[in-house]
């Protein structure tokens, strides 16, 4: 007895550029687009760290000496 998914046949991917037109991209140039993203994010992380940035929707990590000068803070209930 043969699955469903046998007998159907990969699917061309199609991408729409900026003026309208579509673009048939066939299944075996998909992996080469995933490639390039992936190439592509590896290169902007890698300009980030240079830059120093931090992302503000990430939590930092918090050392043992920073939670030590956050309890010292006055104003602060301390446990």
């Amino acid at each position: 007895m043969k699955k469903n998914n046998e007998n159907k046949k990969p699917q061309d991917v199609k991408i729409m550029i900026k003026d309208g037109k579509e673009i048939d991209i066939p299944v075996e140039g998909s992996l080469g687009l995933l490639a390039l993203g992936a190439v592509g994010i590896r290169a902007w992380r890698r300009k980030q760290k240079e830059m120093n940035y931090i992302n503000p929707n990430e939590n930092p990590i918090v050392t043992e000496s920073e939670k030590d000068k956050e309890k010292e803070k006055p104003g602060k209930d301390n446990e």
